[in-house]
């Protein structure tokens, strides 16, 4: 699934830039709701373990994988996962990005400036049990299978993602939820559409714009995370689902079922642009594939984290079955999304459903998941630990 790494012919290049990186991170922080000194001291500690990290990153079980007969070397991408949970230490988002772009080859210095600014932003420490600094890297890796599957599959066609797109994707990834506070998008009952999106948008613009992004590829980070918005759940209304519904207009034939989408007026351009709606979806799916496209054992972990950051003492197979109706709708959408993980979902959903009917009993804490301990709950699928 996976080719073996290229190459470090891109690493030399991209040092230059993150070490130039330092004055503009200077200059856009004295502006900036960011605290310079958190800023700069999470960029010196990324740069000082960038060659170790870099090593780490494309040595690893995913980059050194080339076998096309393992559906979406899932085995290979939990073991990564288990490994950066345990340990707490990862290579950094910096460090990935570097990988990537040579994985990706990509060639052009804006590009290389935008992904790297962008990963080196989200570095900042996020100190959450599940919008963290390890779930901005397992968004990032889930987005690199994406694209590198998605491009397998429409090589050579115009559906494939060329090295613009591919930049703005992972520069996305690397900031959509910068600075997040732990809290959605309603606050003492009342909702605000894309509160915490445009929060991230807005506290990331100044330093990519430091960065030489155009204002194309700003305008296209924005939309792509506006439609990372799933809130109201539910709702077919919100941004996620008009996304999607968008991405089913271009790709899956509903334009032959409905003349006009209509969608709101901030994600508009996917009416028309078919590639901005794709790229959004895989985004999204990037964002939802560890917690619902891996296995139960990893879906149970992230809910009892998830469940902890909004408040909740509790985690059961009933918000594993909420999760992927009301915010996955229980299916992948792209054709690379389809492929990786729709399987290993169908599975997930049905354990849960079986959890609930036998008791949907509590899950244990984080540190006593089957994940965490390296069991696998085929053998018993209700056991937990009290």
């Amino acid at each position: 699934m996976f080719s073996l790494f290229k190459s470090k012919s891109h690493k030399k290049h991209c040092e230059q830039i993150l070490r130039s990186l330092e004055a503009p991170l200077k200059e856009c922080s004295a502006a900036s709701v960011l605290d310079t000194e958190r800023l700069l001291d999470a960029y010196k500690v990324a740069l000082k373990g960038l060659d170790k990290d870099f090593d780490t990153f494309s040595a690893n079980e995913v980059m050194r994988s080339g076998n096309d007969e393992e559906p979406g070397n899932t085995s290979d991408i939990i073991t990564v996962f288990r490994r950066w949970q345990r340990t707490g230490s990862a290579p950094s988002l910096m460090a990935m990005a570097v990988v990537m772009i040579d994985e990706f080859d990509i060639q052009d210095a804006d590009n290389r400036h935008l992904v790297l600014m962008a990963a080196t932003l989200g570095c900042l420490d996020l100190d959450l049990p599940y919008h963290n600094n390890l779930h901005f890297r397992k968004v990032l890796l889930q987005l690199m299978r994406l694209i590198q599957v998605h491009n397998k599959i429409y090589g050579q066609t115009t559906k494939s993602l060329d090295e613009d797109e591919i930049s703005v994707m992972l520069a996305a990834a690397c900031i959509h939820d910068l600075e997040h506070d732990g809290k959605g998008n309603t606050i003492k009952g009342v909702h605000e559409t894309y509160r915490l999106e445009i929060q991230s948008y807005v506290i990331a613009e100044p330093f990519l714009k430091a960065a030489g992004a155009s204002e194309e590829a700003l305008e296209m980070i924005k939309l792509l995370l506006l439609c990372t918005d799933v809130s109201p759940l539910g709702e077919q209304t919100n941004p996620m689902n008009q996304m999607k519904a968008a991405y089913r207009y271009h790709f899956m034939g509903e334009n032959s079922k409905i003349a006009s989408l209509n969608l709101s007026e901030d994600i508009k351009a996917l009416e028309t642009d078919h590639k901005a709606a794709l790229m959004a979806c895989m985004l999204q799916e990037s964002d939802i594939a560890t917690s619902g496209g891996l296995s139960y054992e990893v879906t149970q972990y992230e809910t009892t984290l998830y469940r902890m950051e909004i408040g909740f003492k509790d985690a059961r197979p009933q918000h594993i079955v909420e999760f992927l109706k009301d915010v996955c709708q229980r299916r992948f959408l792209t054709d690379a999304g389809q492929k990786l993980f729709a399987a290993n979902m169908a599975r997930i959903y049905a354990l849960a459903e079986k959890g609930v009917a036998e008791g949907n009993e509590e899950f244990p804490k984080p540190e006593h998941t089957d994940f965490i301990l390296g069991k696998s709950v085929a053998h018993n699928t209700s056991k937990t630990l009290n």
